[in-house]
């Protein structure tokens, strides 16, 4: 089995062929303004190299971030391109899982977590945490998902949760720093952490062979799709984004928000929501429910019902032409808080198992898989239940 895989989400331009676990070719350039110009100069080498084409390749893959925006954006839309023409299975892995496997043998010959940390300039990080056994790479319930912030919220709240681990495998304290962002704040993290260490300059860089491997290790448990199955990781947005994100308030939703979304609710938000279901949940006593406005115009909607101690999350809608604008995760925090503050100890919900775009945004937030329903969508579509 031949797998290719790109990585153009940091400084290094990366090209790798394996044959299974071996590697037939690794090709790299360091000058990330050429992104654009070398990589498929690089793609036509690294095969030529192997005497291989297209046909030969088995399995797709590429960094899907963080990183730079326009590196990023350039792997994935090559690798969607190959997928849909050679209707190749495609394989989208996190920048900073990839930077992980440039010490895989290391955390275990260590018994060690691994802390992938890439720069992101203002003493920011993006930060994942890894641990490691033969065959799979497990990001830890510290951290979820991959996320963005401060060098110092990053220490605090590793030293906070002690490292704690269930697994034999993983020596107590034990954790290996890895990415530039170890090296440039070594000092800090070694004033937090006894057991730790960092990786060597060589390891901190990110590269194809360790982004192929990843790949192939996912692919042996059936996580590959088609060309839709992957899409860019932006933990930092663009200003403009953010700008427009500061815009968005949310609001406790009334019924003259219902009457204004009534009439073109269908075309506006999704087909899937009856408003007549939405008016029932919305009187219900024990709903509570939100708005979501830019300029005074109601671009979504997200609401639960209390059940006990149970916050079940009904609906999350965005409207269609607002969507990919952060919406959601400002009506899922407003769910969040207001369960909290109406004293519900957990929060639950269903959501398609095709629905990627959703289900991440749950897992950021730190919702866990704990059920499957089958049919449950139009007697067709599984939902996955999630809680949080």
């Amino acid at each position: 089995m031949k797998t290719l895989a790109i990585d153009t989400s940091s400084k290094r331009c990366s090209v790798c062929i394996l044959e299974d676990n071996n590697v037939l070719v690794n090709l790299f350039n360091d000058d990330e303004k050429t992104h654009s110009i070398k990589l498929m100069p690089m793609i036509d080498d690294a095969l030529s190299k192997t005497n291989l084409t297209l046909d030969d390749i088995s399995l797709l893959s590429c960094a899907v971030g963080p990183g730079s925006f326009t590196g990023v954006r350039i792997g994935v839309a090559t690798i969607k391109a190959f997928s849909d023409v050679k209707n190749i299975p495609v394989i989208g892995v996190s920048s900073l899982e990839s930077l992980a496997y440039n010490v895989k043998e290391i955390a275990l010959t260590s018994k060690s977590l691994v802390c992938s940390l890439i720069d992101a300039k203002n003493e920011n990080v993006y930060c994942g945490l890894y641990s490691f056994t033969e065959n799979t790479c497990t990001q830890e319930a510290i951290f979820t998902e991959n996320i963005h912030t401060t060098i110092d919220k990053i220490s605090q709240f590793l030293e906070n949760s002690q490292l704690e681990k269930e697994h034999k495998n993983i020596a107590y304290g034990n954790i290996i720093f890895v990415g530039d962002a170890g090296k440039i704040y070594c000092k800090l993290l070694s004033s937090f952490f006894k057991n730790c260490t960092f990786a060597s300059d060589e390891h901190n860089i990110q590269n194809g062979v360790s982004l192929a491997k990843a790949s192939l290790e996912k692919f042996k448990q059936g996580q590959s799709g088609d060309s839709s199955s992957i899409s860019p990781i932006y933990l930092k947005k663009s200003q403009a984004e953010r700008t427009l994100e500061e815009k968005i308030k949310i609001s406790e939703m009334n019924m003259e928000d219902i009457e204004e979304i009534t009439p073109n609710f269908e075309k506006n938000f999704d087909r899937f929501w009856n408003i007549n279901n939405l008016k029932s949940d919305f009187e219900n006593p024990n709903s509570k429910y939100f708005v979501a406005k830019l300029d005074n115009e109601i671009i979504g909607f997200a609401g639960f019902i209390k059940i006990c101690d149970e916050a079940n999350i009904m609906n999350i809608v965005t409207r269609v032409n607002k969507r990919n604008l952060g919406v959601g995760s400002k009506l899922l925090e407003a769910l969040i808080s207001s369960a909290h503050e109406n004293n519900c100890t957990s929060i639950t919900l269903e959501v398609n198992e095709h629905n990627t775009i959703a289900i991440h945004l749950y897992k950021k937030f730190c919702f866990k898989r704990i059920g499957l329903r089958k049919k449950y969508y139009n007697n067709t579509d599984n939902a996955i239940i999630m809680t949080l």
